[in-house]
């Protein structure tokens, strides 16, 4: 699996594209309140990463996403928790994560974990759906912070208001994270740009299919790789016996 930052317009609304796709149309259905401009405000300052599978039918297709930032690019999408006695530099939030095919959210968030080890992140801020849907369920290494809170920028296709469950990872359990995630081994190129690892949560073949064959998506959304950005001179990482340094 490729885990790639997307730095073109192109790449970036292919991106966009999936996120809408992916919220209306798989799992839980919500979009994004008409005053909202949170979601603007991600995908245009934010770092955009996809995942591909580039040994499959189809290694210019988007199969996840997410966005990463942290809070000295801009601040974090709520005002709680406080974290304000952390670096704002070394605490990245992460959101808009999406998956069209059954098996790749998972596979995108090993790359996340990889990729957090790597940028040296000492504390992960998520706002994961705790109703009408609880999503809480995928984040097991993460701590609940406070209660529930009413996220004003989304809402249910149906109109009913979402709430969410604001949720950090720091400390020995990032590092542990970090360590489990690095142990299967990954390669990374051009900075920290491009991520390779294998997949160990394969992605189920008849679903991928059938996602292919229903989706009518132009032709500019299909990304290829940009001319001479290979792989020739890749960058291979090993863990360190004592693991990441938060």
């Amino acid at each position: 699996m490729e885990l790639r930052l997307l730095t073109t317009d192109v790449e970036r609304r292919a991106f966009t594209h999936r996120l809408v796709e992916a919220r209306a149309t798989h799992g839980a259905g919500f979009t994004e309140t008409p005053e909202s401009v949170v979601g603007e405000v991600h995908l245009t300052f934010g770092r955009l990463y996809a995942l591909f599978d580039e040994n499959g039918p189809t290694p210019n297709e988007m199969l996840a996403g997410f966005v990463m930032h942290n809070l000295a690019t801009f601040g974090q999408s709520y005002p709680k928790p406080d974290l304000s006695h952390l670096p704002p530099n070394e605490v990245v939030e992460i959101g808009e994560l999406w998956a069209v095919v059954a098996g790749a959210a998972r596979a995108v968030r090993h790359g996340c974990a990889i990729l957090t080890g790597l940028l040296q992140t000492r504390a992960v801020l998520v706002y994961p759906i705790f109703k009408p849907w609880n999503l809480t369920g995928a984040y097991k290494e993460f701590t609940a912070v406070g209660e529930p809170i009413h996220w004003p920028y989304i809402q249910a296709l149906d109109g009913r208001k979402i709430m969410v469950q604001p949720m950090l990872l720091e400390g020995t359990a990032l590092n542990q994270r970090v360590r489990d995630a690095w142990a299967a081994g990954f390669r990374t190129y051009d900075h920290h740009q491009r991520l390779m690892f294998d997949n160990p949560f394969p992605i189920a073949p008849r679903v991928a299919k059938r996602l292919r064959s229903n989706m009518a998506e132009p032709a500019h959304l299909q990304i290829p790789m940009p001319p001479g950005m290979g792989y020739t001179n890749g960058d291979g990482r090993s863990l360190p016996a004592e693991g990441v340094s938060a």
